[in-house]
This record gives structure tokens, C-alpha cells and sequence, in this order.
């Protein structure tokens, strides 16, 4: 099968073979891009895609590391808003001969979001943060009292 260009499609995994080609795809995969996307991004199809994986483990390993490092940008950035953090703000405007010219820099303070922090306990903490005690059932909200003994009645 021959692809635009020229070049046959059963050689194309050669290219994501080298160094440069494994960082791509790690790439691909640390933006948050799955199989799919990663496939049409380099021309082929996520049934080719998925035999190289199956054949090549550097083609493999490639497409499937970059989402770990996606996962961990990702948990970073949420702690960080957990436990708030620092940051420098930059103002600049156009002077009169036209030139970006910085008037100010600001240290301002992000506070910590507690929907933050619950989401990371939740997710890390497991059990002891799911909201539920030891004694609760899952009676589907269902309240049940005891009898009372009516006297008179």
C-alpha cells in the first residue's frame, strides 16, 4: 500500500523506531491525546497504530509514557491549587514611542480551594474521606425508627 508521497505505510513505523519518533508520540500522548488522535495525527490508522504497539514495545512504551507524565502535570496542578501557591504578575503597556514597557510586577497569593482539597483526599486518601462512617448502611436513605409503645391508645 503506498501512502501520499510515496512512501509504503508498512515502513512508516521505521520513523517512530528512532528516538526523534518515540518523542513525538510521547508528545502526542502527553497532551492528552489517546490512541485515536495520536493515529490520525501521524497518518495511520488506530488499527495500524495498535498492531505496531502490539509489535514494537519502543512504539508501545512511547505512546503510553506520555500520558503518565500528563497524569502527574495534572495532580501537581490540583495540589497546588489545594494548598495554594505564590505567583508573579507581569503588567506591561505600550509606551508613546510604541514599545511594551514593564510597569509594575506583582507578588499575588492564590488561596487554597477546599474543592480542591476534598478531590485530592477523595481520590488519595480513599476510605477515609468518601463522606461515609463505619455504622451507615446504603438503605438508600431510607430511615428506619423503632416501634413505640403507645400507652392508651
Amino acid at each position: 500500500m503506498k501512502r501520499k508521497g510515496g512512501d509504503s505505510i508498512n515502513s512508516k513505523y521505521q520513523e517512530y523506531l528512532t528516538e526523534k519518533g518515540r518523542e513525538k508520540l510521547a508528545g502526542y500522548s502527553s497532551m492528552g491525546y489517546d490512541t485515536a488522535m495520536i493515529a490520525e495525527k501521524i497518518g495511520v490508522t488506530e488499527k495500524t497504530l495498535l498492531m505496531w504497539c502490539s509489535k514494537y514495545p519502543e512504539i508501545n512504551e512511547a505512546v503510553h509514557s506520555g500520558g503518565d507524565m500528563a497524569d502527574r502535570l495534572v495532580e501537581k496542578a490540583l495540589f497546588k491549587r489545594a494548598v495554594g501557591y505564590t505567583q508573579t504578575e507581569r503588567v506591561s503597556q505600550l509606551s508613546k514611542e510604541g514599545d511594551m514597557e514593564l510597569v509594575k510586577v506583582v507578588e499575588k497569593e492564590v488561596m487554597p480551594s477546599t474543592t480542591a482539597q476534598i478531590f485530592w483526599l477523595k481520590n488519595k486518601c480513599g476510605y477515609e474521606w468518601d463522606g461515609k462512617t463505619e455504622d451507615e448502611d446504603d438503605a438508600g436513605g431510607v430511615v428506619l425508627l423503632p416501634e413505640v409503645e403507645r400507652n392508651g391508645g
